[in-house]
């Protein structure tokens, strides 16, 4: 080969090295947000910062209810049990203290519930005057203020009714709920390391060990889910990781009897891995975690490169190394660039996740395959041996019958009557819900929670704007009034909300009206009874949001209050009612959030999206190979079409709802069953060694991505399933459509 591409692609590896250096010293951003993977312009960017503040928020909480016949006394003995150091106690609010008194006492005259307001207008008077009358007659009256700043004691109840709101009370020193106790702990730092070990479980389990029998303790929190996954994915990574990298390992030993090729098909598929990643971080900035997860199946198609090398060398020992590669490079060339355009078909479309994926593949593809041209003849320097594994590998080609004529098209009408008939029982399901894969025990724990104790959804909430802050809280009391209609039906438990405790101005101003009406109309009517003198109204202030943040309660307003839009967060709403929130956009200023159901419509947009995608890229890759074939380019591709079509049936008879993880399975189905038939076309009369180079490929595939079908994580699954079925398929279908030439060498030997 060319010297000059050997030093120039030497020096490109030096920089993407020394790229790499610096990613993984902490130069390296990854994405985690679905959302991301939309274009900007479908993007509510004040909807994402809602939902990072609240995610943040809870991110290390961990919750844990306990019910008892002494739920008090039970809850001690939890606490006293939990010796661990991962966890320590939360502060606990102070919704009615001094402080949030002090706070709203200057405003007192402007605050009202809606039952309050409803109340002063249309209750009469002189029921009020004796409602009044008999409160200040009662020594044990809990009072704020001056009687005749405030005769209702409006602002007490006001107070009692906005922190009533929750089922939470502070009740001597411990939240209450009910009868039930309620404990707050945090992570403490980075002592949550997620490494596969149940730390976090082990310690809650013991604490839960130490309460008398019979009493409920219900643990939940977003760490504990984080824990789980951890522990289940170091499993799988543990069985279907080193199990199958162990039996690759041994493959290529038996084929090559040798480290060397096995360590060089290492180093093409690093560098493509390697290039992909540089490239996306170089030219988006950060890297999303589904291009990682998908880019890194790159080495099911990469892979090839190399062990096509290495089946000739085997097979032709006498054969200059740099000569050989020559005679396989179009071949090479031709399943690289059908790869790449299936690729490029993802390229062209409008969203940012698939275009990185893309550029991750085709950049690693492209990498992959210069490092086999430019490096393997000058590090291969020494003899591949040959072993009988592959030699009756080899052989084995010459025992597949050949398919022409009648019994060939009874076979593919056969064949695809069978795939239709399973992808006519497909139902294709984008829930995000449906790829939930956390233990049942911790999911039914963590619902009930959220229903005993009221936690609001983190996934579905309105946002409300507006042009100033009287405006942003006039349009939220707009949306409440619509919000009680949904709790009068029992279709919303109730919900969170800024203007609860800040009413907006005009609404203020309103109240102060109410109340100087009322209360003035109360004093006269009481002023013979009392012998005092009617003061004069009260002049305060309006209330600001500002004034709250300040105090204790502000840890429970801000992540509502946000620059430019607040967020009103629901409790328990019912599916009916989730069905219904998006008719109330129609309000001024109001927009509903599902974060479920976008990602959920993202994952049905992908699918769709790269389903028609996929048949565009078996045209492309078609015209491709029919510009090298010609009349027998079919013979390539029809294997993989038809392995993609019976790895759908099969996933529809063994009813799987059907998903984008599935689809994407397909793309690496076509990148990778292309190269298979091209390899065997290509080599028509060397057909021995082009059989061991797709074997080593597709069983090293299997290996690697067929093994995730046993994963418990479902789009895991869904993926091996996928490919597991059409690898196999394709390879054992592939020589059926390239018959043998009577000259076509069957054996490994030269």
């Amino acid at each position: 080969m060319n010297p000059r591409l050997t030093y120039a692609w030497s020096l490109i590896f030096a920089l993407l090295v020394g790229h790499q250096i610096y990613l993984w010293r902490g130069g390296l951003q990854v994405e985690t947000d679905l959302l991301e993977l939309l274009p900007r312009s479908e993007r509510d960017e004040l909807a994402e910062v809602a939902l990072r503040n609240l995610a943040d928020s809870a991110a290390k909480q961990v919750v844990i209810l306990i019910t008892g016949k002494d739920s008090r006394a039970e809850a001690e003995r939890f606490n006293a049990a939990l010796t661990t150091g991962l966890l320590k106690p939360v502060a606990l609010p102070d919704a009615a203290g001094a402080q949030i008194i002090d706070a709203l006492l200057p405003h007192r005259d402007r605050l009202l519930t809606d039952a309050q307001r409803r109340r002063l207008q249309t209750e009469p008077v002189e029921v009020q005057a004796n409602k009044a009358l008999l409160a200040l007659q009662q020594p044990m009256s809990q009072r704020i203020g001056d009687f005749r700043d405030d005769p209702l004691q409006l602002f007490p109840e006001f107070l009692r009714e906005s922190a009533s709101r929750t089922k939470i009370r502070p009740v001597n020193g411990l939240l209450m709920a009910g009868e039930s106790v309620l404990l707050r702990y945090e992570v403490i730092g980075s002592a949550m390391a997620l490494d596969g070990e149940p730390r976090l479980k082990e310690a809650l389990d013991t604490a839960k060990a130490a309460v008398t029998p019979g009493t409920e303790v219900l643990v939940g929190g977003v760490p504990l889910f984080a824990e789980a996954a951890s522990v289940r994915a170091n499993a799988e990574v543990s069985t279907v990781g080193f199990g199958s990298l162990a039996a690759i390992v041994l493959i290529m030993f038996f084929a090559f009897r040798s480290p060397r090729p096995l360590l060089l098909v290492v180093l093409s598929v690093g560098s493509g891995v390697a290039a992909g990643l540089s490239a996306c971080a170089l030219i988006f900035g950060k890297v999303h975690l589904m291009t990682l997860v998908f880019g890194a199946s790159l080495v099911g198609v990469a892979e090839d490169y190399g062990i096509h090398y290495f089946a000739s060398r085997q097979a032709r020992p006498n054969v200059d190394r740099h000569e050989l590669l020559k005679h396989l490079t179009p071949g090479l060339f031709l399943a690289l660039l059908t790869s790449v355009a299936g690729y490029v078909m993802l390229a062209i479309t409008p969203m940012p996740g698939l275009r990185q994926v893309a550029l991750f593949s085709g950049v690693g593809l492209v990498a992959a395959f210069l490092t086999v041209l430019a490096w393997f003849p000058f590090l291969d320097a020494g003899t591949v041996k040959q072993t009988r594994f592959a030699n009756l590998w080899a052989a084995s080609r010459a025992k597949w019958p050949a398919l022409r004529g009648v019994p060939m098209i009874v076979f593919i009408v056969v064949t695809l009557g069978l795939s239709a008939v399973g992808i006519a029982r497909l139902n294709p399901s984008d829930d995000v819900r449906g790829l939930q894969s956390s233990p049942p025990e911790l999911l039914d724990a963590q619902k009930n929670i959220a229903i005993k104790i009221g936690l609001p959804s983190p996934a579905q909430f309105f946002l409300v704007r507006g042009a100033d802050e009287g405006e942003r809280l006039q349009n939220e009391e707009a949306l409440r009034a619509k919000l009680d209609a949904f709790i009068a039906a029992e279709k919303l438990q109730g919900y969170d909300a800024v203007s609860n405790w800040v009413p907006s101005p005009k609404k203020q101003l309103e109240n102060r009206a109410l109340i100087r009406q009322t209360s003035t109309a109360v004093l006269t009517a009481l002023k013979d009874e009392l012998d005092e003198d009617i003061p004069p109204p009260l002049e305060t202030k309006p209330l600001e949001v500002s004034t709250l943040l300040s105090t204790s309660l502000g840890a429970a307003i801000r992540p509502l209050w946000l620059a430019d839009a607040n967020v009103v967060m629901l409790h328990a709403p019912s599916r009916e009612a989730l069905a219904e929130f998006s008719k109330l956009d129609e309000l001024p200023g109001v927009h509903f959030v599902d974060r479920t159901g976008d990602i959920s419509a993202l994952m049905k947009r992908w699918r769709v999206g790269m389903t028609e995608l996929l048949i565009g890229g078996y045209v492309v890759i078609f015209a491709a190979l029919f510009f090298r074939f010609r009349r027998r380019a079919w013979r390539a591709l029809l294997p993989t079409f038809i392995a993609s079509s019976l790895a759908l049936g099969i996933v529809g008879f063994l009813g799987e709802p059907l998903s984008l993880f599935h689809v994407l399975a397909l793309w690496l189905l076509l990148a990778m069953g292309v190269d298979y038939g091209i390899f065997l076309l290509e080599h028509e009369a060397e057909q021995g060694e082009a059989w061991l180079a797709v074997g080593l490929g597709a069983v090293s595939t299997l290996l690697s991505f067929g093994l995730l079908a046993i994963s418990s994580t479902q789009a895991i699954h869904a993926f091996g399933v996928t490919l597991g079925a059409g690898i196999t398929i394709v390879w054992l279908m592939s020589p059926l459509f390239v018959p043998l030439p009577e000259k076509a060498d069957v054996s490994s030997a030269a």
